[in-house]
């Protein structure tokens, strides 16, 4: 055994016969924490498809409380209130919302210029509603769920002033 006491390098060379106690206790831990997790989602029934479907769910019946409530904005314009005070808002959600794509001045940039005498969907308030709510192939996002009503309206008529 004349192995068992070479020195390399100032490094003395040690057979260990059993590993430090820490790291057996950590190693049993970590065992058992796997065998319960792999028992709890494996074999409880979880799945990852469940979870969304019932996701899901609940989002559809959100969205049909909202619509039976009245809650998800109309593509129709609103005729309430005056229309000054819907630009004034719509500048502001404009800024927020819609700058980063069709630019501060709404000339243009990833989405198209908004200042054209003519729309490709049509520059008239239920178009220009439609176009925010729904939202458009090619870039456009639907923003129904995102805007109220008010915020909606004061989009398209601050849109329709450019």
């Amino acid at each position: 055994m004349a192995d068992d006491n070479k020195e390399f390098d100032g490094i003395r060379y040690r057979i260990e016969t059993k590993s430090p106690t820490v790291f057996r206790v950590l190693l049993s831990v970590l065992v058992i924490w796997g065998v319960c997790f792999m028992a709890y989602y494996l074999f409880g029934g979880w799945s990852s498809e469940g979870e969304f479907a019932r996701k899901k769910l609940a989002r559809q019946g959100q969205l049909a409380n909202q619509s039976n409530e009245g809650g998800t904005p109309a593509t129709a314009p609103l005729k309430e209130g005056k229309r000054e005070d819907f630009r004034i808002l719509g500048k502001k959600e404009f800024a927020e919302r819609c700058a980063s794509c069709h630019g501060t001045d709404a000339r243009g940039g990833i989405g198209p210029d908004l200042t054209r005498k003519e729309f490709k969907f049509g520059k008239t308030d239920t178009s220009v509603t439609e176009s925010i709510t729904e939202g458009r192939p090619g870039g456009m996002p639907a923003f129904k769920n995102d805007l109220s009503r008010e915020k909606i309206e004061g989009l398209t008529q601050y849109i329709l002033s450019l």
